[in-house]
């Protein structure tokens, strides 16, 4: 887990996801409804946790995550909340989650499009 989290695109991808899943949390707090267990907040940290995994494709996986909750919320229309048609809490709860959730995606790409790096050999070996 410390080569792959030593990654900064592999570290953008698990806080970009982590940071969503408070965003979710911020969002419960300010009284915005959702299941006892937010389904959402267990995808974001599934698709964080599994950034750390130490497989070339990991990120492929935190990337089909992030796609379905992007898409998840722009089906539902929570860009109208985004806006500040609830209280402060829900709106800066969707901001974080949203746009956090787009970061880590987007670091989730950059990292399966990017050659993987190759370590050199030790000398003497």
């Amino acid at each position: 887990m410390k080569r792959t989290l030593s990654n900064p695109l592999r570290r953008t991808i698990l806080v970009g996801f982590v940071l969503s899943a408070i965003g979710i949390a911020i969002q419960i707090i300010g009284g915005w409804d959702y299941p006892t267990i937010p389904p959402g907040m267990l995808i974001t940290l599934a698709g964080g946790l599994v950034a750390a995994l130490p497989f070339r494709w990991a990120p492929a996986l935190s990337l089909l995550f992030g796609a379905f909750l992007i898409f998840g919320f722009v089906a539902t229309g929570d860009f109208a909340n985004m806006i500040g048609t609830e209280n402060v809490a829900v709106t800066i709860g969707k901001w974080l989650q949203f746009v956090t959730i787009l970061v880590g995606t987007v670091a989730a790409v950059i990292s399966l499009v990017r050659p993987p790096v190759r370590r050199a050999a030790a000398i003497g070996s």
